[in-house]
């Protein structure tokens, strides 16, 4: 809220006015910045709102979803081919002749 007077808020707005204005960013090195997206991802990570007010959370929330898929599939690739090489499928000991 625009007349929210809490000292944790003020801050907050201070970090957003910062980072829409910084010509850094956090991958250029600003510590602000960094600051800024780890609070932010922190809250997407938590919240469940379908329309949530924060800006960048459903855009951070995709990404972090984005991620996991790829990251399930990763592991599903690995899994297969371990039960593969377990099945004798993919084994690399020499065998006797």
């Amino acid at each position: 809220s625009p007349k929210c007077s809490s000292s944790n808020c003020q801050k907050m707005k201070g970090y957003l006015n910062h980072g829409n204005k910084c010509t850094k960013k956090a991958q250029g090195g600003c510590k602000i910045c960094k600051r800024l997206w780890t609070l932010l991802r922190f809250h997407a990570q938590q919240c469940k709102k379908t329309s949530c007010l924060v800006p960048q959370c459903t855009a951070i929330r995709e990404r972090i979803k984005q991620l996991q898929k790829q990251q399930q599939a990763m592991d599903d690739r690995r899994r297969q081919e371990m039960n593969r090489h377990y099945r004798g499928g993919g084994g690399t000991e020499p065998r006797n002749k």
